[in-house]
């Protein structure tokens, strides 16, 4: 199996997880926050899931690249740049929820 396929599976792989940890969050919407924090925790668990793909499909891009596969980049970084931004936009949410909103109340 080539390089090139390989991280066009990861990068399949990564966005099967990514639409899962979708699904996993939709429920009703309710004031119930045991149940809030079940969905926030399928969510991250998925997402870091997602996330250990993505850093193998980068790992296997930049072997790719070091062979000289240089048109498998974008499949196997974006998944990588995708779910970082992903994970730190949710814990700079939580973050601001904590820190700095009860200052405001």
């Amino acid at each position: 199996m080539s390089l090139r396929a390989i991280v066009h599976a990861l990068a399949a792989v990564w966005g099967a997880l990514m639409l899962v940890s979708l699904v996993a969050t939709v429920g009703e919407v309710d004031d119930d926050v045991a149940r809030g924090f079940a969905r926030l925790e399928a969510f991250l668990i998925w997402q870091l899931g997602a996330l250990g793909v993505a850093i193998a499909g980068a790992a296997v891009t930049r072997a790719a690249a070091g062979r000289g596969v240089v048109t498998v980049k974008l499949a196997g970084y974006a998944p990588l740049a995708a779910s970082l931004f992903i994970l730190g936009a949710v814990v700079l949410i939580i973050a601001f929820r904590v820190l700095v909103q009860p200052a405001f109340t």
